[in-house]
């Protein structure tokens, strides 16, 4: 049974992948990604997201079924500590790696997270080494990158962040669930937040 979710979640991220042209264009699906079986480690933002996942639409709402389902069953993860982010930011965001070098599903061509995080809650400036996607697939945030035009993003809508360009990410009324593809050196490697 748990398995069937993982496969239901990996189809209804190809499914996603194939039909937003941004997606497609930033990175092919990875060949031969295989199923690594690793156990669950929960968070408390698996319950937010149960409750309240944001507003999707007819195309993202298959996806953002198959995540919720399958939220129970995967390797959440937290990047940051309390001291950097705060007690009530790790209480309502949370990531884990689908197919990756370290994901449910391993690849060395790319890695494809999925991340939450609940209403009222400010990212920081942040950056990694890999280029990076993201996509929303259901909820809102303001979405800020240095040089560029802050930008609010909600179901279907992308943003790239180019290889080391420190950017950040604000909830507001909504929460955000969203698929997201680093490509490049160093997907293995955690964003690190940005010193001001």
């Amino acid at each position: 049974m748990t398995r069937a979710l993982f496969d239901a979640a990996f189809e209804a991220a190809r499914d996603w992948h194939t039909a937003l042209p941004a997606l497609g264009a930033f990175c092919d699906w990875p060949d031969g990604a295989r199923f690594a079986d690793r156990p669950a480690v929960a968070v408390p933002a698996i319950t937010h997201l149960q409750a309240n996942p944001g507003a999707a639409t007819a195309a993202s709402q298959a996806l953002c079924t198959a995540l919720i389902d399958l939220a129970p069953y995967v390797e959440w993860r937290h990047t940051y500590t309390e001291s950097e982010v705060g007690a009530d930011f790790l209480q309502r965001y949370g990531w884990f790696e689908l197919i990756g070098p370290d994901g449910h599903y391993l690849s060395d061509q790319v890695r494809m997270t999925i991340g939450f995080w609940g209403a009222g809650l400010v990212y920081g400036r942040h950056q990694h080494l890999p280029e990076e996607l993201y996509s929303v697939v259901s909820g809102a945030a303001d979405f800020m990158l240095d040089g560029a035009e802050t930008l609010r993003l909600s179901a279907g809508d992308t943003r790239l962040h180019p290889s080391n360009q420190p950017h950040a990410l604000t909830t507001t009324t909504d929460p955000i669930l969203t698929f997201v593809i680093w490509r490049g050196d160093g997907l293995a490697d955690a964003p690190r937040m940005t010193k001001e």
